[in-house]
């Protein structure tokens, strides 16, 4: 056997600093004392275990700031003597866990670009003297989006899972305008103008039918699609699943097209509704645990904004096969169509990688840190920078379950049998609604869920023809195709200013952004339905339709299933999700079931009506409940999500609507209050190599930020979560004049 472990293990461990060395120049970055040189015991595993759970005082560090240089030593030692002995040397292990621990440090170094002057090169008393090859990465992970390798074909996946889910719910559009082909000759839209002030307009029992007929693969991939998705990704892992759901849509479509009444339509619907709950919980899964995490949202942003060009092309193709020789082979040509995009899904599947983190589940089949570290290393453009990632992962598992310590211990002990394995699926949701961390977690993806459904979009996603057959007056499917594919291309065109801005602007931002506008243009288009002249209604209703859709493309669209895949820990990430995802997916089915019925009763001007006050509700919510993930690692967002809710609220009522209301109206430049204390990019300084203080001192810094009124910034949770003597290493190294910066990854992130 080929020994690896390289040249460090023929040398002795070096011992941590005792003492802070001097500047050897003015270039130069030296190590500063803040961890105490003891041993790690249980009792600060648990004590830092326990901050991921309940972090009432809002600090966000590092899972590494507990150790000690001689620490994190001895458990790179141990990490690689149990995983990685026959793939990684030892010494190259340990020089990625060492930038890992001081990030921010390192990112300086790679970003300094004052005179090199040989041994006196900034950085160069470090312990990891960086190539030029992994500073250009460093600085073009936070920098340059999609930056990473080989993330195209994950992107490139992703986009074709969620290109085929958009197809489906343009294929269920298109089938509604044909309704009388498989028996339903009564529906509201196809009677006669539902907007007319004489008839019957009293629901009638085929509106009912086709309402479950198109509801039935949103209940079933809410009711069973997305709760499967956890004992499948559990055993054939997250592109596993993506294949068993693309199967599952490739028969359905075919089996659809062959269906002559509205019973066979709707019973295999539900085997189509199975395969989106499992792809629509799978997909964005993949693409954010492989994706580095200061560019998170713009690669999991290619499921939605993919959703919106399936829809476009979808309502394109609809129309295309709206010329054929008869009705009822358009209808077998539109039900048919989406099994072609389900054939590239699997064809792209082959060539994809494996989310490395389900490789880091401890105490399942799959634990394999071999397997995670190579597909780190193609998606990674540095092998230092993969294995970075890949002992953060390793540490922070270690910390969401002081269990995972226990499971170590014994060797990573995996429970077998069906009893266990259900036994562990019903802790997992129950966890969910017992610990603070996950709680939170669930309440803000799935308030952000539902308030995607409670905007209306998926009303005009879903019965666009419908309404616009109602608007023209019109039976004739031409004109509200049309319009339709129209409605599809605004959807995807301004989804595109999203991409990058997610991660820089924010998910919650984008949010609070945008769901008052949308509240506005859809009671806009609900007025404009008051107009007795109807070309001119149903211009305005368009008009105020179509600018509904834009605001909503970069904002509500993108941002569920983001947050959904984001914002649970590896343990529950699938559970979690797919409660998010249920409820999106549900009400999305209560829509298709009832809306019908509602547009029968309350015709155009009352449907969008009822919408633009739910678009209110999900402001109001949206801005009291749902925190900012944005530039944060998976992990670190244990500590964003473990703050109560509670005071998150009080803070957004207290101190930041204050704040808005003096900065924005009266004027007055205060710096803008903050709930969070991040210690990995804006922790304090001992002293500037460029001379005097710098920021904060170290010595009398006392955990907390400070607001203009000097006041504790956290402002909530009283008790002694975690003592700001508590040994961390905040920064790890002096710094640059660079150390003045605030860093927009923390300050923005997380309240606002």
């Amino acid at each position: 056997m080929v020994d690896r472990r390289g040249p460090f293990f023929n040398r002795p461990i070096s011992t941590p600093m005792s003492t802070v060395r001097q500047p050897r120049s003015t270039n130069s970055i030296e190590l500063v004392e803040t961890a105490s040189a003891t041993g790690a015991s249980h009792n600060q595993y648990y004590d830092q275990a326990n901050r991921r759970h309940t972090n009432n005082q809002g600090i966000i560090e590092s899972p590494l700031v507990h150790l000690t240089d001689e620490e994190l030593q001895e458990d790179v030692i141990s990490f690689w003597r149990t995983s990685l002995e026959l793939v990684v040397d030892l010494e190259e292990l340990l020089r990625a866990a060492r930038v890992a621990q001081n990030i921010r440090s390192y990112d300086e170094v790679a970003r300094y670009k004052g005179p090199k002057t040989g041994c006196n090169e900034v950085g160069s008393n470090l312990p990891v003297q960086l190539t030029e090859e992994e500073k250009t990465a460093l600085k073009a992970e936070r920098d340059v989006l999609f930056a990473e390798r080989n993330m195209s074909i994950v992107v490139l996946t992703v986009s074709l899972a969620a290109f085929l889910q958009g197809f489906v719910q343009s294929s269920i559009n298109g089938a509604s305008l044909y309704a009388p082909e498989f028996g339903l000759p009564n529906v509201s839209s196809n009677r006669s103008n539902s907007t007319a002030q004489d008839g019957d307009t009293t629901p009638q029992l085929d509106d009912w039918k086709l309402g479950a007929t198109n509801a039935s693969p949103f209940f079933f991939a809410a009711l069973l699609g997305c709760w499967l998705s956890l004992p499948i990704n559990d055993l054939v892992g997250r592109r596993g699943a993506m294949a068993v759901a693309a199967c599952l849509i490739f028969a359905s479509s075919l089996g659809a097209a062959w269906c002559s009444t509205w019973q066979a339509l709707l019973l295999v619907r539900i085997v189509n509704g199975v395969g989106m709950g499992v792809k629509a919980v799978s997909t964005p899964i993949l693409a954010s645990e492989s994706a580095v995490g200061f560019w998170r949202g713009s690669s999991i942003l290619a499921w939605q904004l993919w959703v919106a060009f399936g829809i476009m092309m979808g309502f394109a193709f609809n129309l295309a096969f709206s010329r054929a020789s008869s009705p009822k082979l358009t209808l077998q040509l539109i039900l048919a169509a989406p099994f072609v995009p389900s054939i590239f899904l699997m064809i792209a599947l082959c060539f994809c990688p494996e989310s490395p983190r389900y490789y880091m589940r401890r105490g399942t089949s799959s634990y394999n840190p071999q397997k995670a570290f190579k597909v780190l290393l193609r998606l990674r453009r540095t092998k230092l920078q993969a294995l970075r990632d890949l002992y953060l992962i390793y540490k922070s598992v270690q910390l969401e379950e002081p269990s995972n310590l226990d499971v170590e211990n014994q060797g990573g002990r995996v429970t077998h049998g069906p009893f266990a394995h259900v036994k562990n699926y019903a802790r997992q949701y129950k966890q969910l609604f017992v610990e603070r961390r996950l709680r939170n977690a669930l309440i803000s993806s799935s308030i952000v869920a539902l308030a995607q459904q409670l905007c209306g979009i998926n009303v005009l996603a879903f019965y666009s023809g419908t309404l616009f057959s109602g608007v023209f007056g019109r039976q004739d499917p031409l004109a509200p195709m049309i319009y339709s594919l129209v409605y599809g291309a605004i959807n995807f065109v301004f989804g595109l200013p999203a991409i990058r801005t997610i991660d820089t602007l924010g998910r919650r931002k984008w949010l609070v952004l945008t769901l008052p506008v949308m509240c506005l243009l859809m009671m806009a288009a609900a007025l404009s339905s008051l107009h007795h002249d109807q070309p001119t209604r149903a211009a305005l209703i368009a008009v105020f339709v179509f600018l509904f859709a834009a605001t909503y493309s970069p904002g509500m669209g993108p941002i569920p299933f983001t947050l959904a895949s984001e914002s649970f820990p590896l343990s529950h990430r699938e559970a979690g999700c797919a409660f998010a995802i249920a409820i999106n997916l549900l009400f999305a089915g209560l829509i298709q079931m009832f809306f019908p019925s509602i547009y029968a009763r309350l015709h155009d001007g009352g449907s969008l009506g009822l919408f633009a006050g739910l678009n209110f509700v999900a402001f109001v919510l949206v801005f009291l409940l749902v925190e900012e993930t944005k530039r944060r690692s998976l992990e670190d967002l244990d500590l964003i999500f473990a703050v109560q809710k509670r005071d998150f609220v009080r803070h957004q009522v207290t101190r930041y609507l204050p704040w808005f209301f003096r900065h924005y109206v009266l004027g007055r430049r205060k710096e803008k209050p903050s709930l969070y204390v991040d210690l990995i990019w804006n922790g304090p300084r001992a002293h500037s190599v460029l001379g005097g203080a710098v920021g904060d001192n170290i010595d009398t810094w006392n955990g907390f930020a400070s607001d203009a009124g000097g006041h504790n910034a956290s402002g909530f949770g009283g008790d002694d979560n975690v003592s700001p003597s508590f040994p961390r290493r905040p920064s790890g190294f002096t710094g640059l004049d660079s150390a003045m910066r605030v860093s927009e990854d923390s300050n923005d992130s997380a309240h606002r």
